[in-house]
């Protein structure tokens, strides 16, 4: 790496760090960009040609954080059944909303809406996860959890929706549940879907 090249890296981790502590510590509407900066050390412009927007800069900071725990979730997926599977890919992330409130109630309340670099930070990861949800509901197919007429697409963006929603109720204020709590509120629901899409009935 050229000194230009280590400048230009270290000026970004700066950046990154600074806009990291000031999210946490003034949250995310609380801060700009020239705050930012100033933490930073470095013009209000440069954190702009970084991070090119305060949205896109906020999930860089997440994507950099979460796509590791996507990769090792799905690297070593174990085999067992279906609603174990999909919380060992669900579990760690919990974990990681859990252990950033404000900066993840920020990162959730945009996600839906995200477009331009923001949404292409976030793309690889969701692609990934969706990839290994369809792949687990394709292999539960094969082995009779789930019925051979359940669409497998539909079905993981089923699985995602609802384990985003054990995410939302963690993080509001109306719900206030703890990580633990949130990791059994979303087997037990993933265990009620199972029942419509599996090859089980309720009794």
């Amino acid at each position: 790496m050229s000194l230009r090249e280590r400048a230009k890296s270290e000026k970004w981790e700066r950046i990154r760090a600074a806009a990291k502590r000031l999210f946490v510590e003034r949250g995310y509407a609380g801060t700009t960009v020239r705050a930012i900066a100033e933490e930073a050390g470095v013009a209000t412009g440069t954190v702009l040609v970084y991070g090119e927007t305060k949205d896109a800069l906020l999930h860089e900071l997440w994507r950099s954080e979460a796509m590791p725990l996507v990769e090792e979730a799905v690297s070593s997926l174990p085999e067992g059944v279906f609603v174990d599977r999909c919380m060992h890919l669900f579990s760690p992330l919990l974990e990681h909303y859990a252990s950033q409130p404000e900066l993840a109630r920020a990162v959730v309340k945009e996600l839906p809406w995200l477009t331009g670099a923001a949404e292409a930070l976030h793309r690889p990861a969701l692609a990934r996860l969706l990839g290994a949800l369809a792949r687990i509901v394709d292999e539960a197919k094969v082995k009779g959890e789930l019925r051979a007429e359940v669409e497998g697409e539909l079905a993981a963006g089923l699985a995602f929706s609802v384990y985003y929603a054990a995410v939302v109720r963690m993080l509001s204020p109306l719900t206030d549940s703890t990580a633990d709590e949130a990791r059994d509120d979303l087997r037990r629901t993933l265990d009620m879907v199972l029942v419509g899409v599996g090859s089980r009935r309720s009794s």
